[in-house]
């Protein structure tokens, strides 16, 4: 196993691949080598508003080498015959006995995902949009959407970038987008390998750097592993004897097995190698390549890092299931360890951002991988292709053991849990063999509500805020966090006013500030008028998407996607601020959005979680379906 991010490709790419490699570097041709990752040409795109893409040649050629190198008889070879494919394919083993004849999760699980809208298509109506809001014609709309696609994502997940690099460096995963979900069975529906390449070109070159260099050769890597597990699911389905395979193998992979294979499934490294990489993070930056191997030091970072891709998995439980997708930690923990394993899963990863942020070991990095937590969770919540509203919506109100598991109306909000969990040390939230590595406490009662609000308040400000607007922030969030448990479940969407009060509460330092530092008007109405417009989709997606699933009628026609696009819209817009108010506004954002999704009671991770405990437990071993409380490891 890997002990460091700078030797994690150490066991993937054997000597003859890294020489294949060694030919790749973005930027343009014959660009001097750069520090970290930056950009080198500007652009004049401008997402959600322009009319379309501008083209590069020289783009056009760096991902046709890409995709040449991805596909050559060196990196195939390479990967195909690495420790992370080992790991997947034990994996596979694992999620074929899961899902094989006679076994009641395996079924129960089965059940549940066809009572959800199938996975996929969701570029349809995100087309339909941008034809109607700004593309020039539906190839141009179909390119915007797959770059802005990658493009929120990065400014969700790395707040304290820059815009233009933000846009610019979603290239690479474009690429990886072209190998993951273009022909897949939960296929976005944007288009092919060569519309994704297209929508690449610019980026490619525009950005450039050893950092850069580096991703871009590790996303080859990546998507090496994605193609040989594509193959590996094709080629043993089912294999003769899953049980008898995985015996063989030495049984089911540990935790950092899983983490060592996922990270490279997933595209973390050269993801934040990028991310870290660029000048507003070079602080974290170990050797100018964009190594952050803090998370190798501090095990809350290292959590903290992991829960990007962790609520990926719980809220793709379902969905995951339903493909027969490898990769997925929550599955691969009901598998391995039993329900055990998955029951307070959803209230650990709320744990571990709020742990992060108390951290006080001196490492650096701890406000920034806890932004990129919270950024994530925010952004798998509000982005249509994991359709959380959707799926909620139809599990609260499919009727029978169901909807009880589902449905607020049923168990209201669960403020005990959240509050009361707290985590061993350790690198992964599990043990070796898939034990939990989380446990609930005997805070009483009397306390949940302040200690839920005080991790609000620390959420929604940076580091170094005085402490009078903390406690201005933790005041609004009790405020908050009080009504969703005084309040009737039919009426919870009514309190959007008080979340939207406690982001303009931490928003409201920076807007102050600015009015004082630029008496000028230009910045402060620029920033009055982002804050503006963040609140009130504070107070929609409060409404929408984590009150309303089972609760309110399901939404007419595209507002999943309107209300996505309004939400990437105004985030973007945030970064043509300075960063001084910028920043702090982004972090009162995603801050907001995360208490309200994890520390309420009613958060659509812990329900989704909660509730697929609840029905995997056979009715005769508990009768009322209440989850066990775990106890200390």
């Amino acid at each position: 196993m890997p002990d460091s991010l700078a030797r994690l490709a150490d066991g993937l790419a054997d000597q003859a691949c890294r020489q294949r490699l060694a030919r790749l570097a973005m930027g343009p041709p014959g660009h001097p080598v750069l520090a970290g990752a930056q950009v080198v040409t500007a652009t004049d795109y401008r997402p959600y508003e322009s009319s379309r893409i501008p083209g590069s040649p020289d783009g056009d050629r760096l991902c046709a080498e890409f995709m040449d190198a991805l596909f050559s008889e060196e990196v195939t070879k390479s990967v195909q015959d690495s420790g992370p494919m080992a790991v997947l394919a034990a994996t596979e083993a694992v999620r074929q006995i899961l899902a094989g004849p006679g076994n009641p999760v395996g079924d129960r699980l089965a059940a549940l995902a066809a009572a959800i809208p199938a996975k996929g298509g969701e570029a349809g109506p995100i087309i339909s949009e941008y034809l109607a809001r700004h593309a020039t014609d539906a190839t141009q709309a179909a390119l915007m959407a797959v770059r802005d696609y990658w493009g929120s994502i990065n400014t969700f997940w790395l707040p304290r970038g820059t815009g233009e690099f933000l846009d610019l460096f979603g290239a690479v995963f474009i690429l990886a987008s072209a190998i993951d979900y273009a022909g897949a069975s939960d296929d976005s529906g944007a288009g092919g390998r060569d519309l994704h390449v297209r929508a690449a070109a610019e980026g490619a070159v525009a950005v450039a750097g050893r950092a850069a260099d580096l991703a871009l050769r590790e996303t080859v890597l990546t998507c090496g592993v994605m193609l040989a597990k594509d193959a590996l699911r094709g080629d043993s389905v089912p294999l003769p004897d899953p049980h008898r395979y995985l015996a063989d193998a030495g049984g089911a992979p540990t935790p950092q097995e899983y983490m060592w294979a996922r990270w490279w499934d997933a595209a973390m490294l050269p993801y934040f190698r990028l991310g870290f990489g660029s000048p507003p993070y070079r602080t974290l930056d170990d050797d100018g390549a964009g190594t952050f191997d803090a998370s190798f030091r501090c095990h809350r970072i290292r959590r903290a890092i992991d829960n990007s891709y962790r609520y990926n998995e719980i809220i793709g439980i379902l969905t995951d299931y339903a493909h027969g997708e490898t990769c997925n930690e929550a599955l691969l923990a009901v598998a391995a360890g039993g329900l055990r394993a998955l029951t307070g899963y959803a209230t650990a990863c709320a744990r571990v951002v709020d742990d992060v942020l108390a951290c006080d070991c001196g490492e650096g990095g701890h406000e920034e991988v806890a932004e990129t937590a919270m950024g994530a969770l925010a952004w798998y919540v509000v982005t249509p292709r994991y359709d959380v509203r959707a799926q909620l919506h139809a599990l609260s109100t499919t009727g029978g053991d169901c909807q009880r598991a589902f449905s607020l109306s049923a168990g209201g909000p669960r403020l005990g849990s959240i509050a009361r969990t707290r985590l061993a040390d350790g690198e992964m939230l599990h043990g070796l063999g898939w034990e939990p590595l989380w446990y609930e406490d005997d805070t009483p009662e009397t306390r949940w509500v302040d200690q839920l609000a005080d991790r609000a308040a620390r959420r929604v400000v940076t580091a170094g805020t005085g402490t009078a607007t903390t406690g201005a922030c933790a005041t609004a969030a009790h405020r908050a966090i009080s009504a969703c448990v005084a309040t009737t479940p039919d009426e919870l969407p009514q309190l959007a006013p008080l979340w939207r009060e406690l982001f303009l509460t931490a928003a409201a330092l920076t807007t102050d500030t600015a009015a004082v530092a630029t008496p000028a008007a230009t910045d402060t109405t620029a920033a009055h008028d982002v804050v503006t417009r963040l609140a009130d989709l504070t107070a929609r997606i409060w409404e929408h998407t984590i009150a309303g699933p089972g609760i309110a009628p399901a939404p007419p026609g595209n507002a999943d996607t309107v209300l996505s696009i309004d939400t990437y819209h105004a985030v973007w817009d945030s970064y043509s601020l300075p960063p001084r108010q910028g920043i702090p506004i982004r972090r009162a954002f995603i801050g907001t959005l995360t208490s309200s999704m994890e520390l309420s009671g009613i958060g659509p991770c812990a329900r989704l979680v909660d509730g697929i405990v609840s029905a995997l437990t056979p009715q005769d071993q508990d009768q009322d379906r209440t989850p066990v409380r775990p106890r200390r490891p």
